[in-house]
C-alpha cells in the first residue's frame, strides 16, 4: 500500500501526467498571439489601427440574419416637450440624459446620432445580428408584389371613414 492511495502504486505514480495535445494546443495558441502582437506593433509604428483578437464563443453562438426592421422607432413622441431623464439601469452611463443603449452601455446625445448607432457594425454585433442580409426567396418577393398593389389599388381610409381636404386661401 501507498502513501497516495490504495492500489498498485510505482516509483512513479505521484508525478503529473502530462497531457501533450493540451500543451501543443496551449503552444499553438500562444504562437498565433505573439505572432498578432508583433503584426500590431508593426501596424502601430506604421500608424495603423490594431487588429483584434477573434473570439471562439461569438463564432459559436448562431446569429440572426440582418431583415427589415418590424416595429418603428418612436423618435417624435416627446417632441417639444421638457422632462426629466432618470436612467433605471445601473451604471454612470444610464443617468445621463439622452438616448441610451442597454445592449452597448452608452447614451447617444441626440436622435440622429442614435439611429446611426442603432443601424451600426458594433450595435449590430452586441444584439447578435450578422450583417449579411437575408436572401430573399421567389415566393416572399411575389407575396411582397402582391401585397404592395392591393394597397396601391386600394388606398386605406383615414379616420371616420373619409377624407378630408384641405383647402387654403391666399388673400394678397
Amino acid at each position: 500500500m501507498s502513501a497516495y492511495g490504495a492500489g498498485k502504486a510505482g516509483d512513479t505514480d505521484f508525478r503529473r501526467k502530462w497531457d501533450r495535445s493540451e500543451y501543443a494546443e496551449r503552444a499553438r495558441a500562444r504562437e498565433e498571439r505573439d505572432r498578432l502582437n508583433e503584426k500590431n506593433e508593426d501596424r502601430k509604428r506604421r500608424g495603423l489601427p490594431a487588429i483584434k483578437p477573434k473570439n471562439e464563443q461569438d463564432d459559436q453562438q448562431p446569429k440572426e440574419l440582418m431583415k427589415m426592421r418590424e416595429n418603428k422607432i418612436q423618435l417624435d413622441a416627446n417632441l417639444g416637450k421638457i422632462q426629466v431623464v432618470q436612467g433605471g439601469a445601473t451604471g454612470e452611463a444610464s443617468r445621463q440624459p439622452g438616448f441610451y443603449c442597454k445592449a452597448c452601455n452608452i447614451v447617444v446625445k441626440d436622435s440622429v446620432n442614435y439611429l446611426d448607432h442603432i443601424n451600426g457594425r458594433k450595435h449590430q454585433q452586441a444584439v447578435g445580428v450578422q450583417l449579411k442580409v437575408e436572401r430573399a426567396s421567389v415566393d416572399s418577393v411575389k407575396d411582397r408584389l402582391a401585397l404592395l398593389k392591393r394597397k396601391k389599388e386600394a388606398p386605406e381610409e383615414e379616420e371616420y371613414g373619409k377624407r378630408e381636404t384641405v383647402c387654403y386661401l391666399f388673400i394678397t
